[in-house]
């Protein structure tokens, strides 16, 4: 078959599974918060040629030394990219050309409606590789770049895949503007014997648009997955991980960060598979909200039969700065293996008064007593990031974020 042939065949099964489905919505348990059919138009056109510049000085990752991958209004533009050759990092856009581990790779696993839908119709796509026993020393960056006149999707698709003992950080960025759309794009993520991969993700959109991103990563023995995601721009964001542990003492980690205010909905969901046994996931919502915005956070556990030893977290904290803004929890464990340690903590609430109260008598001005509480509040999550440039600048973006929070 060839590589054309695979990819159609891919397509097309994607696309048969969303016909069965369709856009998600409420009376869908994984989508009981978010209902993004009432949202958004399935049949929305695809965006049209992008008229605009490549990464802009103001992207939060623009003063990091990375290789960058360019996505324009859903189409992959190698000509926007910047990308310093070397022969342990191959880089193949996902078209008729597509090498074989890139098609295998290629929404090899259903997992979600809107993953098929991106697969379906995707727009644009890449594909990169990192060799066996080979860590990067330069991150890859990927943007995404948005801007139309009128409503309009971009559906797009990034495959990953690292040999054994490979490490990569991968950055992703995303900027917009214009008229209210779609945003959709799907990961497929492989990680080979003892790798590792360290993502950031920083969310960011036109003020109306609907984001919508699914990662599915397959992670096998000793690997590590470590996902980061700081959102807090456009109308609606689901930021969905499907991570699928399939051989001993494979780990993800997750660090999601959302600060949200006027109306905007933030969605963190994370399914997590223990296949086998001596797996480790540990995950971290923090959730810091204003006005009438609304926070999500899920996090499933699947314990396979078997799957012992397995050691798995979960923290859900969210921060309610005003009486309109709502945050929803929803940990779950489904266990079928003896000899785990699996456990879950949730608190929803606003500032710890007797710590605002102790400021206060201080001497400390309320507004800045709460603006020290609540940054404070975020330091748990803040503190998990690496000592790294990349993690700096999402740190900083994201305490920018909580000024523009404290000052509207």
């Amino acid at each position: 078959m060839s590589a054309n042939a695979a990819i159609v065949v891919r397509r097309t099964e994607a696309d048969a599974r969303f016909a069965r489905t369709g856009v998600p919505h409420r009376r869908i348990e994984a989508w009981h918060y978010t209902d993004l059919k009432s949202r958004i138009d399935a049949d929305l056109p695809a965006a049209g040629a992008y008229a605009g510049a490549g990464l802009g000085a103001a992207n939060p990752f623009a003063g990091i030394e990375a290789d960058t991958l360019v996505f324009a209004n859903g189409h992959y533009r190698s000509d926007l990219s910047r990308v310093t050759a070397d022969p342990a990092i191959e880089i193949a856009a996902l078209n008729d050309a597509a090498p074989d581990w890139a098609r295998a790779a290629l929404g090899a696993k259903a997992a979600s409606p809107m993953a098929d839908l991106a697969l379906a119709r995707m727009m644009g796509g890449v594909a990169v590789r990192v060799s066996h026993n080979f860590v990067a020393k330069r991150p890859i960056h990927i943007v995404f770049l948005g801007k139309f006149a009128a409503a309009a999707a971009r559906h797009s698709r990034v495959v990953v895949v690292l040999g054994t003992n490979a490490a990569l950080t991968l950055l992703e960025s995303h900027e917009a503007e214009g008229a209210a759309g779609l945003a959709n794009i799907g990961f497929d993520l492989r990680l080979a014997a003892n790798s590792r991969l360290t993502h950031y993700k920083i969310a960011g959109g036109a003020v109306g648009e609907t984001h919508v991103g699914t990662v599915m990563a397959d992670i096998e023995a000793g690997a590590l997955y470590d996902v980061a995601i700081a959102a807090g721009e456009g109308a609606l964001a689901r930021h969905e991980i499907h991570a699928a542990l399939t051989q001993r003492m494979a780990r993800f980690r997750l660090t999601a960060l959302s600060l949200l205010n006027g109306v905007q909905h933030g969605d963190v969901t994370a399914v997590v598979e223990h296949a086998i046994r001596d797996g480790q996931s540990d995950l971290v919502f923090k959730s810091v909200l204003a006005d009438k915005a609304r926070s999500v956070a899920q996090g499933r556990i699947l314990v396979r039969p078997g799957a012992d030893g397995t050691d798995s977290k979960q923290s859900t904290r969210a921060l309610l700065l005003s009486k309109g803004a709502e945050a929803d929890a929803k940990p779950e464990l489904e266990i079928h293996a003896e000899d785990v340690v699996c456990g879950h903590g949730a608190a929803i609430g606003d500032l710890d008064a007797d710590a605002l109260f102790y400021l206060r008598a201080r001497g400390i001005p309320e507004r800045e007593a709460r603006a020290m509480l609540t940054e404070a509040f975020l330091q748990e999550g803040l503190a998990r990031l690496a000592e790294t440039p990349e993690a700096d600048a999402m740190r900083a973006f994201v305490l920018n974020r909580l000024q523009a929070l404290e000052a509207a």
